[in-house]
């Protein structure tokens, strides 16, 4: 049986991955590359987003204290983030204006991580059993790929 990562896990893994993807897109200075990687972002931000908004938010509002307020501010970063980041893909690679954006994704990642690490994941590690946490983690992972959270 393969491994499901508990939703906590799978949204830290996503946080790692997108500053992997930041990181990247700095190393390089091929525009091509830069281009890519920043679509890249996008698609990933935005598919996250549409999944923790499907699963993870009705969760967080109905087993969390503050559940309503909490929901909303984490959507509010990831719309912020994702703004950020399409603010980038249209944007010259390697121009200073394409440079403060990506700094801007690095900076909103890096704060998201440690707001959801404090907000969001362990309250629901208190609230919430592995089972529950693996099951909604394989419902969140499910919504990234299917076809409902690509090209909106």
């Amino acid at each position: 049986m393969a491994h499901s990562p508990e939703v906590t896990e799978l949204l830290a893994d996503a946080h790692a991955e997108t500053e992997r993807l930041v990181t990247a897109y700095e190393a390089t200075h091929d525009p091509e590359r830069r281009a890519a990687l920043a679509e890249a972002l996008s698609t990933g931000t935005r598919r996250r987003a549409l999944a923790q908004e499907r699963e993870l938010d009705p969760v967080l509002r109905r087993v969390l204290p503050e559940g309503d307020r909490i929901a909303a501010e984490a959507a509010r970063r990831r719309s912020a983030t994702y703004a950020t980041v399409r603010r980038l893909c249209g944007l010259t690679p390697g121009s200073p204006s394409a440079d403060r954006e990506i700094a801007a994704v690095l900076d909103a990642v890096r704060a998201a991580a440690r707001t959801d690490e404090e907000e969001v994941f362990a309250p629901l590690r208190a609230r919430l059993g592995h089972r529950a946490r693996r099951e909604l983690g394989t419902a969140v992972e499910r919504a990234v790929t299917c076809d409902g959270a690509r090209g909106v």
